[in-house]
């Protein structure tokens, strides 16, 4: 088969659109590439069904003459149909990618003729957005949000617009959200018809099990034929609800037939009868819905140009009917909708910014202070110079210990241009929602590292931040679905090279790191891992990450160079997410839910928690420096901390143990049969000493505990300083470490600490207020 243009493939599929009876193989694909068992929901193959925009793609151009609802020559013509449908949607995929291909293949052939190709590969950009190269993935970049965030977004998105809405549109935000549900409900009650068996997955290991059978008394051509039947035949009875009679073969009579196509057609048909008790029902309609003909979405020519369904997805089909085909895109059309509505209004347009920056900072603070608390968590912080003059602002802050996060909220949407390819376009519209808000970061993060500056809240009170703060992770927002926002970051931002890479995300991609990450410890590990393995793991989309992540952890394995996270990890998220908020979890198994098994241990949690409750300055990095430890490492330190505690009881004596997995970071734990504070801290701190030398760690951890305490930690002691050799302490450790385990360490005056000396941390603080301070 010959690779065919884009435009080329889009004519074969208008081909396939106007052909008799091709509405039924639509419904038919609708109804079984957006149904799914939601126990298993992580279970599906997406690569062999549509998507939404795929489907709107195809319904955008049914839609340019009156909609043919004739019913086919024969129900194989609808099957034959629907597979055609999918072949050409392939072609369609393969057509979009072929300029990069093409470009990728002329560089290996390149590579391996000896030449050398390492420079192309500095500017992506000319590989992957030049030449339409960004409309392939975002065009097939996930939907990003779920139909319930739209929804639930509504309100804060135009709870300062509420006025013009009602005034111009009649558009009443809260009765609009009813009358969403309202429509999803009643076509969910109709699906419930239908008993679907996916067949586009199960049904080849059924055929390959069969063909064995048949190849005893069969040739390949007859066993083809016969497989071919079967498959018909399954298709058509998983809608045995829909027939007159029921379906049992495919013998059924013609009026049988038409009854099916009417009710398979219902399937999607909601009426004005449905809504008798909605007053609001006319003028929401009213706003959503069109009639196909000739003159309407004449202008659609495919990916990246307006359609009218993405703004009006209720099709009319008479007086009081309305076919709905991807209910997805009614809350979509909801929810961006009342925007262009608004924009139109060349008066309002000021307003309209204003608005969205005031929401875009308030949904983004509500959120992360849910994490953070709102005493750790600012809003529109002003950054000032010594001189005291303006330099910067930062949408949202966030402060933990010594770490803190810059947020800075956009809310650019990307213009029909960007999304046909126009690089141009493209940048301009990055740079809107993403590069902008990346150099201001960097602005911020310099002024927070600096000391220099000073941060004041939105009512002028000043911020006074922790000193310690040796690290500030830049992340960007943007409040609307950025497609493909991943790739386009990996892509387009211009940054230095030794300059940190932002986590920049969508606020329903935020939604969903504060509700599986509720701990702010947990939350901004995340954050620091994906950053700090931006150039390591790949995924199309923030979903990936987050279900690779809580399923075995965001983690750089040095056996490879990198990784791909399959988007099938974004699945688990779809599995587990959306029966939640949908109030459907009590109707799945927890055995299918992926995400119960995760990487985190509730004994590591337990002993994190105490260590979070010391207070020290450096908790952070400590709790960092553990989480980077494979989980199996963790539990296998908590375990054997828990059995020499034992053990110390039941023999009455002192116990030990000391490890490291890195020259950066190694952890010590002991057990004393006597209860004397003094003698177990001046212990405790004299082996991490000691330890951390003979290991040449740069950072350890020393935990110590009492036998019979009900403590699994009683003191604790982090040092953070590089190691560098130091004749003393050589000499001390080589006398401590030659003799027996247990002898009492006997250190130079200066290698001894007292509770009022300085802590060796160089926090600044005394001793005793810093890594002397007891666990609680």
């Amino acid at each position: 088969m010959l690779d065919l243009s884009k435009e080329q493939v889009l004519e074969k599929l208008k081909q396939i659109i106007n052909t008799k009876g091709f509405i039924y193989a639509l419904c038919m694909i609708l109804f079984e590439d957006f149904h799914h068992d939601l126990d298993k929901i992580h279970l599906v193959n997406y690569r062999e069904k549509l998507s939404v925009k795929e489907c709107a793609l195809i319904i955008g151009f049914l839609v340019q003459n009156e909609i043919d609802f004739t019913t086919p020559d024969s129900p194989e013509k609808v099957i034959e149909l629907k597979e055609k449908t999918y072949e050409v949607m392939h072609e369609l995929q393969i057509s979009l990618n072929s300029p990069q291909s093409t470009q990728l293949k002329e560089m290996f052939e390149k590579q391996s003729r000896g030449e050398d190709i390492s420079n192309l590969f500095n500017n992506e950009p000319d590989i992957f957005a030049k030449n339409g190269g960004m409309v392939e993935p975002m065009f097939y970049a996930g939907d990003g949000i779920y139909d319930f965030q739209y929804l639930e977004y509504l309100e804060k998105k135009y709870k300062y617009d509420k006025e013009w809405l009602w005034n111009n549109k009649k558009f009443d935000i809260k009765e609009s959200s009813i009358l969403v549900n309202k429509v999803k409900a009643i076509l969910h009650e109709k699906s419930k018809k239908v008993n679907l068996f996916d067949l586009r997955e199960t049904f080849p290991k059924i055929a390959e099990k069969e063909s064995k059978k048949l190849k005893r008394h069969h040739s390949q051509k007859e066993i083809d034929e016969i497989t071919r039947q079967q498959y018909v035949l399954a298709t058509f009875y998983q809608y045995h609800n829909l027939f007159k009679k029921g379906f049992d073969k495919m013998e059924a009579d013609k009026e049988d037939w038409d009854f099916f196509y009417k009710n398979l057609l219902d399937l999607f048909i909601v009426r004005n009868e449905d809504f008798s008790e909605h007053n609001s029902f006319n003028n929401f309609i009213a706003n959503f819905s069109f009639s196909p003909s000739n003159d309407v979405n004449k202008d659609y020519n495919g990916p990246g140009y307006f359609n009218v369904l993405n703004s009006r997805p209720f099709i009319k089909i008479d007086s009081s009917s309305y076919f709905v085909p991807i209910n997805f895109l009614v809350a979509e059309a909801v929810y961006e909708s009342p925007f262009y509505w608004m924009y139109d209004d060349k008066n309002y347009i000021n307003k309209i910014a204003e608005h969205r920056g005031n929401v875009g900072e308030e949904i983004s603070f509500d959120l992360l202070s849910k994490v953070f608390g709102e005493e750790n968590t600012f809003k529109s912080v002003l950054v000032t110079t010594k001189k005291g003059e303006p330099d910067t602002d930062i949408d949202v802050l966030c402060v933990l210990g010594n770490k803190a996060i810059c947020v800075q909220v956009k809310s650019k949407k990307v213009t029909m241009n960007a999304k046909r390819g126009v690089f141009e376009q493209l940048k301009k519209d990055f740079k809107g929602a993403v590069q902008d808000a990346y150099d201001q970061g960097l602005v911020s993060r310099e002024r927070i590292l600096g000391k220099g500056a000073k941060f004041t809240d939105k009512d002028g009170n000043e911020i006074h931040l922790n000193k310690e703060i040796n690290e500030v992770y830049i992340m960007g927002l943007t409040t609307e679905n950025h497609p493909s926002l991943v790739h386009q970051v990996r892509t387009l931002l211009s940054k230095e090279k030794e300059a940190p890479f932002p986590l920049v995300l969508s606020i329903f991609d935020l939604e969903l790191l504060v509700h599986y990450l509720p701990d702010p410890y947990d939350f901004l590990y995340y954050v620091r891992q994906r950053i700090a393995l931006m150039d390591y793991f790949f995924a199309d989309e923030e979903l990936a990450f987050l279900g690779y992540h809580l399923k075995y952890k965001l983690w750089k394995n040095d056996k490879y160079s990198g990784g791909i996270i399959d988007t099938d990890f974004g699945a688990i998220i779809d599995r587990n997410y959306y029966p939640f908020k949908t109030g459907l979890s009590h109707l799945l198994s927890d055995k299918n839910d992926p995400i119960l098994n995760r990487w985190k241990d509730p004994k590591f949690d337990h002993l994190a928690k105490i260590i979070k409750g010391s207070k020290h300055s450096y908790i952070v990095d400590i709790i960092f420096n553990l989480l980077d430890w494979s989980g199996e490492t963790r539990k296998d330190l908590v375990d054997h901390m828990i059995k020499i505690k034992k053990d110390s009881i039941k023999e009455n004596s002192d116990k030990s143990i000391a490890t490291t997995t890195a020259p950066e970071f190694g952890f010590s734990y002991q057990v004393f049969k006597n209860i004397d504070l003094n003698n177990l801290e001046d212990k405790v701190q004299a082996y991490s000493i000691l330890k951390k030398y003979q290991q040449k760690c740069d950072s350890w951890l020393g935990l110590g505990s009492f036998a019979k305490s009900g403590n699994i930690v009683d003191f604790l002691i982090y040092l953070d300083e590089p190691w560098s050799f130091d004749h003393e302490l050589d000499e001390a450790c080589k006398d401590y470490f030659a003799h027996a385990k247990g002898k009492a360490i006997k250190l130079n005056p200066k290698l001894s600490i007292s509770r009022n000396d300085p802590c060796p941390c160089k926090s600044g603080l005394k001793y005793k207020r810093c890594c002397g301070l007891r666990s609680k």
